[in-house]
């Protein structure tokens, strides 16, 4: 379409003077009654002809590149846009820093591209990706050290274009096996207010019309495509870092949560299932009948930790308390203390209570209270234990008390902490409060409250 309005111009350009002389012409000679001259009307003729023809050919040209010039810019942000939009379908950093230096060849049409990304002091190159260049290439060469080009743009931080590498002063030439680059053009990487790393590209190539390609200098417009690319870039890898970063501390997390379950599950019934042998060694001699069925529960025991760790391997959720609310969790709990001890268990139990109480909130209840009542076993040297739970001012409510030894510091003797640490950690999740109560000589009670959870439909 464009073709077509030019090359219409063109001939408007002529044959509009060209009809405007004649009618002039056709005044002057009828109306003015001026006689007419050929050879003036020759002369006219041939002068408005040619200067209509040159200037609608310069019209037309100038048209016609500011054309060429709107649908490269726009070719140019259309390719910007693609090679962005290619970054957002990646988010493993090592893959986006790849796709970076690709996608940055195609945008200049350069023949190498390469991104050297900083250490956290900014001053040294960390690691160095290529593209276009050979696997033997890549070998020979090695990682660049920082020096002559590369090392002005990174101290310099901000864009370099070379029209020739060679005669640049400070180039600091090719080590072996690099392949030859004649120019150059380089932009920084900035991400989170920092040079992150900087990209490179060399030798762009400039199609010549026979088919082959010759090498070229880059343009301000590539330079200022670059620039917008590397603004994309640091984004796309901002958010690779943020997902690398997601991912550890959900390692972490996940890492914390199992660490956690173990401890007021698996360890908790190890220990359990410990004292039941070793009461059982005691009274071998004497009962040897009853020994014979706490040889059966402590095997029964066993089992259930087995299937509580396959269930941690296969990221499931402990046997232990699977499918109890927290009325016969915790009547569990307190018949394993009654036979485990020779402890006055006290279970007192609100109805409505333990009906409002979610799963969640019951599993998070239960390992509490598992956790409290083995420290109890331990440490409290108590005779009676008293486990309730029921509703205080709106909130659900747990308390485990002991009339025992109470603590020191809120903190068990012979112990690391971890379990105080799990309890309360446990507590955050029920966007309740952890509380301990104790005086030396005079017990101890842990309370833990938590907010209602509406239940889902």
């Amino acid at each position: 379409m464009a073709g077509i309005n030019t090359k219409s111009l063109r001939w408007l350009g002529v044959l509009v003077p060209l009809f405007f002389w004649i009618i002039w012409l056709l005044v002057k000679t009828t109306m003015w009654d001026q006689p007419f001259s050929p050879p003036a009307a020759a002369i006219e003729l041939l002068l408005i002809s040619v200067g209509s023809t040159i200037f609608s050919n310069w019209i037309a040209v100038s048209l016609e590149r500011g054309e060429a010039e709107v649908r490269r810019r726009s070719e140019h942000l259309e390719a910007l846009r693609n090679a962005g939009l290619a970054l957002t379908t990646e988010l493993e950093l090592s893959v986006v820093l790849q796709r970076v230096v690709d996608l940055s060849r195609g945008l200049v049409d350069a023949r190498y591209g390469a991104l050297g990304v900083l250490d956290e002091n900014g001053d040294q190159i960390d690691q160095f990706f290529t593209s276009g260049m050979q696997d033997d290439e890549c070998v020979q060469a090695g990682p660049p050290q920082g020096h002559g080009l590369l090392g002005m743009l990174t101290y310099e931080g901000k864009p370099l274009r070379v029209a020739d590498i060679e005669q640049h002063p400070r180039a600091a030439g090719f080590p072996p096996g690099h392949p030859h680059m004649r120019t150059l053009l380089g932009v920084p990487i900035r991400s989170k207010g920092r040079i992150f790393g900087n990209l490179y590209v060399a030798d762009k190539r400039v199609l010549l019309p026979s088919g082959g390609a010759v090498t070229n200098a880059f343009t301000q417009e590539d330079q200022d495509i670059l620039e917008m690319f590397a603004t994309q870039a640091a984004v796309a890898i901002e958010n690779a870092q943020l997902y690398r970063e997601n991912q550890q501390l959900a390692v972490l997390r996940e890492r914390d949560r199992i660490g956690m379950d173990l401890h007021d599950g698996v360890i908790q019934s190890i220990y359990a299932i410990g004292l039941l042998l070793d009461d059982a060694s005691h009274r071998l001699q004497k009962e040897p009948v009853v020994v014979r069925s706490t040889i059966q529960s402590a095997i029964g025991g066993l089992n259930d930790v087995i299937k509580d760790i396959r269930s941690y391997i296969q990221d499931l959720r402990p046997q232990r308390f699977e499918g109890r609310d927290v009325r016969q969790g915790l009547d569990c709990l307190a018949q394993e203390l009654r036979t485990d001890t020779y402890y006055n268990v006290i279970l007192d139990v609100d109805s409505q209570a333990a009906a409002v109480c979610t799963a969640r909130q019951a599993d998070e209840f239960l390992h509490i209270a598992q956790e409290a009542l083995t420290n109890v076993r331990k440490h409290a040297e108590a005779t009676t234990v008293r486990i309730g739970f029921q509703f205080n001012e709106g909130l659900l409510q747990m308390m485990i008390q002991d009339d025992g030894a109470g603590m020191e510091n809120t903190q068990p003797r012979n112990s690391k902490g971890n379990g105080l640490r799990n309890m309360r950690e446990r507590a955050r999740a029920l966007h309740g409060e952890f509380r301990i109560a104790t005086q030396r000589g005079n017990g101890t009670a842990i309370i833990v409250t938590a907010p209602i959870e509406k239940r889902d439909a």
